[in-house]
């Protein structure tokens, strides 16, 4: 299990690094966040594919390949501020009443929309509209408008020249404490763990565990404040990091959204009775079960940035 794990990252982790390295060093049309499009996209509605299936399989009637435009239509309109950036001279209008994260919601308002009138096309009898109805926007919220917050944490408009960097620090700082903090909760568990978390929910989860995950977040956090940002902003353009405590504290939220993640996943799964989400990457699930940690961490994530607290001090 440890070597299919291993195996398993190590390829996920190269193709990552891949594209973020074009990205960064080759952005499309000049702006930071366009190589990442297509990959979020993609990962957001094979994550979508999933849930749909775990909860068809649980005996829940979902029109998938709706829901699957829906979630699609919220990442494309979460786009649209890059898009802009790109082929405006100007950039994306500051006083477009939208703003930068209005467009999620948007997208989200008019894929459950779309599925209202889905319904009422094919509505044939009383019972099941209802819960297909709740259950389908919950997939949006949780897929969709969850998740895009990734692009939009990457393409925020940060202060001054290296305003992508930082959108790249960012992004890359909740992937790293995420799964930094997952990380330390299964090494600490498998080593120490005696006490139960969530038994059943998700039998493997210790306290013990627990506590590696934040020690290991925190450092983690800690590591992209004081080493990483530095050197992919290139200190000396008049940016700077904040104190090591923000970036404790950072990494601290960001692991603790992160396990509530994971178990809000397994209380899915066990709900449904399915083990993973998927079992197409040996040893790690699916992909599911790889952005669960950082899908309901994202937006607080993204509030900790947007707010300052951390990051370009202008």
């Amino acid at each position: 299990m440890i070597k299919q794990r291993l195996l398993s990252s190590a390829v996920i982790i190269s193709l990552l690094a891949g594209v973020l390295h074009l990205d960064m060093h080759h952005p499309l049309m000049g702006v930071g966040g366009l190589w990442l499009m297509p990959l979020l996209l993609g990962l957001a509605l094979l994550a979508t594919a999933e849930l749909v299936d775990m909860l068809i399989a649980g005996g829940m009637s979902i029109r998938k390949c709706h829901v699957m435009l829906a979630v699609a239509l919220v990442h494309v309109l979460t786009f649209v501020p890059a898009l802009f950036d790109a082929i405006l001279i100007d950039g994306y209008p500051a006083e477009c009443p939208v703003g930068r994260l209005g467009w999620a919601p948007i997208g989200a308002v008019l894929g459950i929309s779309w599925l209202w009138v889905v319904e009422m096309k094919h509505y044939e009898k009383p019972g099941g509209v209802v819960t297909r109805l709740g259950a389908s926007s919950l997939v949006i919220l949780y897929t969709g408008v969850a998740l895009s917050f990734l692009t939009s944490l990457r393409t925020f408009p940060f202060p001054g020249e290296a305003s992508s960097a930082w959108g790249m620090v960012a992004l890359l700082s909740i992937v790293i404490v995420t799964k930094c903090g997952d990380s330390g909760a299964y090494f600490m568990g498998k080593t120490f763990g005696k006490h139960k978390m969530a038994p059943r929910l998700s039998p493997g989860k210790t306290m013990e565990g627990a506590c590696g995950a934040f020690l290991a977040g925190m450092a983690a956090a800690v590591f992209v404040g004081l080493w990483l940002a530095p050197a992919l902003v290139q200190m000396g353009q008049g940016d700077t990091t904040v104190s090591i405590w923000a970036w404790a504290i950072y990494g601290a939220l960001i692991t603790a959204t992160g396990m509530f993640g994971d178990l809000a996943e397994s209380l899915i799964k066990r709900d449904m009775q399915q083990k993973d989400s998927s079992s197409w990457l040996p040893g790690l699930g699916g992909v599911l079960d790889i952005l669960d940690s950082i899908t309901l961490s994202v937006v607080p994530a993204y509030l900790f940035w947007a707010s300052g607290l951390i990051g370009p001090l202008n």
